[in-house]
């Protein structure tokens, strides 16, 4: 018997065209549930409109509200109240600029309104303010559940003192089903013809470029690391794929010099043709969600070590399905040296990270999610659907080597 019509209200700042299958699915799995799904979302700010990766949410499930950002952009307020107030649980992003947030925690420990975090945990930006950081701690665990990115996440939020039992692992994905299956569907005419079209030869090694391009991201780093590479390899060229406000250093380095295809922002299978022929993904900055994207197409992910990667770099496979080096230029260069020059170990990687892909899919997370509400909302019934629900922190070698296993 279907429980009476329950509501449950998720507010963003913005919707990300990369999370809209995600909650298309979610609230599929909801509605099965008796379940009615609201996302609130808001424009971007004008300084993210300029990375084009925004949409709109249908309006079966979907609310567009104005954004008032206040105290010089530090602070997002949306009008949401009357939706908070008909809602039997609310999911909001972990995040102090959200001025609601603060309203929802005071309703939340006051056992007026169920209040989920969804998000990172961890503070992984820099130059926080010590007052705004020591208030992000203080309320880890003041929300009734949390949905973590990744296992990582869960981590951190036990040792900060988060009850395990409120804790849902999502698995945090894309879409990226679609991008997988038009990529393995080019034909070798196709590859051709895409490589000709940016004048790289048919055997010439490529690296790719995929995400937003802003400073956290280490854009002229990557820059300099494919100067070393060129020189060692005349004929390298390197994809850059985005956008965002340092897209015009980007193409002044590509007038700069031929080897290097600035190529702009290209939305979900668009950029399937350049992924397509290239060897190697090279993100030396921050790596998050885009790590799925390269695992999509097949291509080893080489990064750096650095504190404020997203947690999604628990997918990485350090050997596996990717490479960490130092956060020097020489030495991340020199990591992707070596695997051009070795085409077996590049091979075998290859199909390594084309095989991880298949265990990361909006399908799970959006299971994963819709467990966790009806856990959080203490419906009966809540199916244990994924190994990740529930997860206890000793079980993670275990889990570990199972999906090692697996590949």
């Amino acid at each position: 018997m279907k429980n009476a019509m329950k509501r449950v209200l998720v507010i963003q700042s913005e919707i990300n065209q990369y999370r809209l299958p995600f909650f298309a699915k979610l609230n599929e799995l909801l509605r099965a549930e008796g379940i009615r799904l609201t996302v609130a979302y808001s424009d971007p700010a004008c300084e993210d409109a300029c990375k084009n990766d925004t949409c709109d949410v249908p309006e079966a499930f979907g609310m567009k509200i104005k954004s008032y950002w206040l105290w010089k952009g530090k602070l997002l307020y949306q009008p949401v109240l009357r939706a908070i107030a008909a809602a039997d649980l609310i999911i909001v992003e972990q995040a102090n600029k959200h001025v609601v947030n603060h309203v929802l925690l005071a309703l939340c420990v006051a056992r007026w309104k169920r209040v989920a975090f969804w998000g990172l945990g961890k503070n992984r930006q820099e130059n926080q303010l010590g007052i705004s950081e020591w208030y992000r701690r203080k309320t880890l665990d003041w929300a009734s559940w949390w949905f973590a990115y990744t296992r990582s996440t869960a981590d951190y939020l036990v040792g900060a003192g988060v009850k395990q039992k409120c804790i849902t692992v999502v698995q945090n994905a894309v879409d990226t089903r679609g991008l997988r299956e038009a990529v393995a569907g080019l034909t070798e005419t196709q590859r051709s013809e895409a490589r000709a079209h940016l004048g790289i030869g048919p055997r010439d090694p490529v690296g790719v470029y995929c995400g937003m391009l802003h400073k956290v991201k280490a854009l002229p780093f990557l820059v300099d690391a494919a100067r070393v590479l060129r020189a060692a390899l005349p004929n390298f060229h390197l994809l850059v794929i985005g956008g965002g406000p340092d897209q015009p250093y980007v193409e002044q380095e590509a007038r700069n010099y031929s080897w290097i295809h600035c190529l702009g922002p290209r939305p979900g299978n668009e950029k399937a043709p350049f992924l397509g022929i290239a060897d190697v993904a090279l993100q030396p900055g921050r790596v998050g969600l885009v790590i799925l994207d390269c695992f999509a197409a097949g291509l080893p992910l080489l990064t750096t070590r650095l504190p404020n990667h997203g947690p999604e770099m628990d997918y990485l496979e350090e050997g596996v399905n990717g490479l960490v080096s130092e956060p020097a230029v020489e030495a991340f260069a020199q990591l992707a040296l070596e695997l051009f020059s070795d085409p077996d170990r590049l091979r075998g990687m290859q199909q390594a990270s084309l095989a991880s892909s298949e265990h990361y899919s909006i399908e799970a997370m959006a299971a994963n999610v819709c467990n966790g509400v009806l856990q959080c909302m203490g419906i009966s019934g809540a199916a244990k659907k994924t190994s990740w629900l529930n997860f206890k922190p000793a079980e993670y070698e275990r889990d570990a080597a199972s999906r090692t296993g697996m590949r």
